[in-house]
């Protein structure tokens, strides 16, 4: 992979959106104490929950990197909306890592990513790094352990869940993780996992996220305008993800679900509303002379 010059130092704009995140502050940390170059990391963080502004942001050593916008989770409109205003907070960096709340990273992740990113560039003018990650769990003391110590050389490729099936009623495929063995680091693929992008910091200003997306459809709608736009994914090989996500037990509640009922009975705007306004948009994707403006398909740019 290629190597980074000590004196020529790229930045890179980590893009965080918390809800009611118990691990925020273990994840804001790590950012910058497991990087390498912690001073070339710069955090565009939305935190929306009843502590806003909290102590332990203000006791960094890098709060001056951070830049932070704190929203009640009353008023917040969902995680497409949460993501938009940390995309806002972008300021020129190099490169582009967005990742959810609950993260565990390997030391040397910023190294890590760049090398991957830069050799990409020589078969891709656009290349964009995701999957999703690995899991990881907390243990009967409090330390996180991944699901998979061992990484291996197999492909994290996401493809399409073989169950699910677009309709009129559902705009909004399922993916899921496929491991596969590959003489390559990096497969070609078409779908991107919004806990875990890598690529040229550009791409925030290239495929603006849409705030009027809920949270069915987040993914589809980024996937779409990406490639739209000329980035090409590429998902890699375990061994070459350097963090892991916090995943929850399928079908359970937890405090991190935006239409939790005791958070429903007191906003403005119901989850029920918001949710259908994101499935109109869904349908106007798919729908040609559908105008979405920034957040629609149109033709890739000039590539450079």
């Amino acid at each position: 992979m290629t190597q980074i010059r000590a004196n020529d130092l790229p930045t890179i704009f980590v893009s965080v959106a918390a809800f009611c995140e118990p691990h925020l502050q273990w994840t804001v940390e790590q950012l910058f104490s497991k990087a390498k170059y912690p001073e070339r990391i710069f955090v565009g963080l939305v935190d929306q929950s009843d502590e806003l502004n909290p102590a332990w942001l203000n006791k960094l050593s890098t709060r001056k990197q951070v830049n932070y916008v704190g929203v009640s989770p009353i008023d917040s409109r969902g995680v497409s909306w949460a993501r938009s205003i940390a995309f806002s907070l972008y300021n020129d960096q190099d490169y582009l890592l967005q990742v959810d709340s609950h993260t565990l990273f390997d030391n040397g992740w910023d190294e890590s990513l760049i090398g991957q990113i830069e050799h990409l560039k020589y078969s891709h003018v656009r290349p964009l790094i995701s999957t999703y990650p690995p899991g990881f769990k907390f243990d009967s003391q409090g330390r996180a352990v991944a699901d998979e110590p061992a990484k291996s050389d197999e492909i994290f490729r996401i493809d399409r869940d073989p169950g699910s099936e677009l309709s009129a009623q559902r705009a909004v495929l399922r993916f899921r993780v496929f491991k596969e063995k590959s003489q390559l680091d990096h497969l070609p693929g078409c779908h991107v996992a919004a806990g875990f992008l890598f690529t040229m910091g550009r791409f925030v200003v290239d495929v603006p996220y849409d705030p009027y997306l809920y949270f069915r459809g987040e993914e589809q709608s980024l996937s779409l305008r990406a490639h739209a736009k000329g980035y090409q994914v590429f998902h890699p090989k375990h061994r070459l993800i350097p963090l892991y996500h916090l995943y929850q037990p399928v079908g359970q509640p937890h405090a991190g679900q935006h239409w939790r009922a005791d958070l429903e009975s007191k906003r403005q705007s119901a989850f029920g509303w918001l949710q259908q306004r994101s499935n109109e948009r869904i349908h106007a994707l798919y729908t040609p002379g559908s105008d979405l403006g920034v957040y629609g398909l149109d033709s890739p740019d000039h590539l450079e």
